[in-house]
């Protein structure tokens, strides 16, 4: 009785009154949660059975898919807690079947549904716009996953985001165990005061039921990805949770030889060029603050960049490529300022490309994090001198905050391209995503940009309006404008069209299907998406389309869709080298259809089929994408796609095939040999990659890497094409030290 009033004269507040335990609620609290510190040590050895681990109270659960709320097929148990050094997160597993525990890879960053996993979301600055996830399959493989935008659009992941940490799993007669270990340096966060508020969110997914625990509770509305959205997660505190702050620096040492063939700038000739390789270089990252990072690099290594995929363009329009560069991963979307598609002001893959020609990056610096309720990014990049090109010099800046509500942000942002010989590209630009009631939002967004070969009026401006809901149950609409002028020049961007205005309506229903129901998901949309030329008032594209998406309960998705175009070309469309498309007004229709299968089978499928008209043709073209796990060690995959277009009034034919074919072997969780061979008819390319990583514990690899391509028609092309157009092989040691 004394106690407690002493501790009501001095002001004391018990935490209990402030916060809420995992003990005392089932699906979320509506008070943050008190995160339990770890008393003792805990050995990393995938065995959740230390007396310190069970002390610690489970988080509660409920069943997510296939059914929600459904009774679950096995039991789970998830636990939380910190020291200051670490943030510990385990999973027991419990499985009355424990032999048929799905495991089907080894391979790092494999994030697929064909094996059981379980997951720890944090979104540690309480945004309610970005999460980390860290994931790990009853095999031991780590997934870690960048999730922005809130989870919203068709990908809102950043797979290529790698951090620093540790998991281990055991299988046993109760089931599978998961532990996992994340130092508190691999993580930015807000520390003001004694307590910690971060986003929290968990999940176990068993591939054999295609079943879906998670906390906390959340609907299935807001489409496939709702139980990854952060403005959904469960307020956590940590408390007297102190930042560590580590610098990693990883210098790297490449050689090797290489060999090529490249046409020459009057196309006369090829110009064959060979010799050894030796580089070296350095990427140093350092916590500032906090809730700050700093990146610098000294000779950035191209060799990081994977080989693109072969695609056949059958539009008039350039083929968007994701940046797979790590340098430009971590916290990638505090630089984005997107259109929608693939139009967006900064683009990544600018840097470095010069006139179409890869030329040397010397070196750069980003900072990127937040800085009270602003989150920042600042990006340098210099490149050199490369057969005559001018050195150029790429500088972004990007701010955004929340505000009004906490699902709303608005920011600006400022990009530059400047050459030594006095060329310049500057792009400023204003946006924002705000939610207005419920699952209604509006994202507005303005840029201008600044270039000495156009003029700098209203025609120099991009203009984005969209109004939106984000629901997928019920009566769903998108409205959308956008602007680009005739001058505007994003020279670190990528923009499909110029000089157009886009008006784009779009109406659906969506049902989501319950138990003992035949389905589980009945999407309908109906869309008119108009685009018209600024300068000369006339129709550029329409597309009508309508489409309607069927998913059983087993996840197989059926998709129909029926389209009428309307194109009208004011210069000609040229398709291959043999063919091109008059200019005149084109109205034609095409049906698709797409059956997938989903992945939590060892043997799945991606297919479509589009028939119907193709400008004053037709069109033909048929797509199946399988993938085959054959064991943990072995998978295979590959692509084939036949487009056939005919042209009767001018008697031609276009035929293409594209063939990909992809081996994995992936012996352990550090040996693996991936290796691929791409075809192209149309490009009359071939192309073979091997490539053989050690990697024995994060920031240390080996990569040995060959490839060669060859041109498969050689005779076809004048002057005649050598049969090799390239052939490298390369040596890459990288070794990361931590201070």
């Amino acid at each position: 009785m004394f106690a407690m009033f002493a501790m009501v004269a001095t002001g004391y507040q018990p935490v209990f009154g402030q916060y809420a335990s995992f003990s005392d609620h089932q699906f979320r609290s509506e008070n943050p949660v008190l995160i339990q510190r770890m008393k003792g040590k805990i050995t990393l050895d995938g065995k959740v059975n230390e007396a310190d681990w069970l002390k610690i109270a489970p988080i509660p659960w409920h069943v997510y898919d296939p059914s929600y709320g459904a009774p679950a097929s096995q039991k789970t148990e998830f636990r939380l807690a910190f020291d200051d050094d670490y943030l510990y997160f385990s999973c027991i597993c419990f499985d009355t079947e424990p032999d048929k525990i799905a495991q089907t890879t080894y391979k790092r960053d494999n994030w697929t549904a064909n094996y059981d996993q379980v997951g720890l979301m944090l979104d540690t600055f309480n945004d309610k716009e970005n999460t980390l996830l860290f994931i790990v399959s009853a095999a031991g493989v780590r997934i870690d996953v960048a999730a922005l935008n809130d989870a919203q659009g068709e990908a809102p992941f950043n797979i290529a985001w790698n951090a620093f940490w540790e998991a281990e799993t055991t299988i046993s007669e109760r089931g599978w165990d998961a532990e996992v270990r994340i130092p508190l340096s691999s993580l930015r966060f807000n520390s003001a005061g004694d307590f910690t508020t971060m986003g929290l969110g968990v999940y176990r997914y068993l591939a054999r039921f295609n079943e879906m625990h998670v906390y906390p509770e959340r609907r299935k509305n807001w489409g496939f990805f709702s139980f990854f959205k952060p403005s959904l997660a469960q307020e956590v505190v940590f408390e007297k949770i102190e930042p560590v702050r580590a610098t990693y620096i990883t210098p790297y040492v490449l050689a090797g030889s290489s060999r090529t063939n490249t046409l020459n700038e009057a196309e006369t000739a090829y110009d064959f060029e060979s010799g050894p390789t030796f580089d070296v270089g350095l990427d140093v990252k350092v916590g500032i603050t906090s809730n700050l990072t700093l990146d610098l690099t000294a000779n950035t290594d191209f060799a990081q960049v994977e080989a693109d995929d072969q695609q056949v363009n059958l539009t008039r329009f350039s083929l968007f490529f994701p940046e797979q560069r790590l340098f430009f991963q971590e916290r990638s979307t505090n630089f984005e300022l997107n259109f929608g598609q693939a139009n967006r002001l900064f683009y990544t893959r600018q840097i470095g490309i010069n006139d179409e020609e890869m030329v040397p990056l010397l070196g750069g610096a980003k900072i990127v994090g937040r800085v009270g309720k602003w989150d920042i990014g600042a990006l340098n990049m210099q490149s050199g001198r490369q057969n005559g090109l001018p050195s150029e010099n790429f500088g972004v800046v990007r701010l955004r905050r929340q505000v009004l509500n906490s699902n709303s942000f608005a920011g600006g942002i400022v990009t530059t391209r400047l050459d030594e010989n006095g060329g310049s590209n500057v792009g400023l630009g204003l946006d924002g995503i705000f939610r207005l009631t419920g699952q209604n939002y509006l994202s507005l967004a303005a840029v201008h940009t600044f270039d000495e070969e156009v003029k700098n009026g209203f025609d120099a401006s991009r203009l984005r309006t969209h109004l939106r809901s984000e629901a997928t149950e019920g009566f769903r609409y998108s409205l959308e404008f956008n602007r680009a002028g005739i001058d505007y020049r994003p020279d670190m961007g990528f923009e499909l069209r110029d000089d157009y205005s886009e008006y784009k309506i779009e109406g659906g229903w969506g049902r989501l299907g319950k138990t003992g129901e035949r389905l589980k998901r009945v999407e309908a949309n109906a869309t008119s998406d108009l685009f018209v030329g600024n300068s000369s008032s006339s129709l550029q594209t329409r597309e009508l389309t309508t489409k309607l998406t069927l998913q059983s309960w087993t996840d197989f998705t059926l998709e129909l869709k029926a389209s009428r175009w309307t194109e009208n070309l004011d210069e000609e469309f040229e398709l291959s080298e043999d063919i091109n498309i008059p200019i005149e007004r084109y109205t034609y229709n095409e049906v698709q259809i797409t059956a997938t299968t989903w992945e939590t089978k060892p043997v799945t499928s991606n297919n479509f089929i589009v028939l119907g008209q193709f400008f004053d043709g037709n069109r033909f073209t048929v797509n199946t994408t399988p993938v085959w796990n054959v064991s943990k060690v072995l998978e295979l995959g590959g692509t084939y796609q036949f487009d056939h277009l005919t042209f009767e009034k001018r008697n031609e034919t276009f035929n293409a095939h594209t063939l990909r074919l992809k081996v994995g072997l992936t012996f352990n969780r550090s040996f693996s040999v991936a290796s691929f061979v791409q075809y192209s008819s149309d490009a009359n390319f071939a192309l073979g990659n091997f490539r053989f990583r050690y990697n024995p514990k994060e920031g240390n690899d080996f990569y040995l890497v060959y490839n060669e391509g060859i041109h498969t028609d050689r005779f076809e092309k004048t002057p005649l094409a050598p049969r090799l157009a390239g052939r490298t092989l390369l040596l890459k040691y990288s070794h990361t030290f931590i201070k």
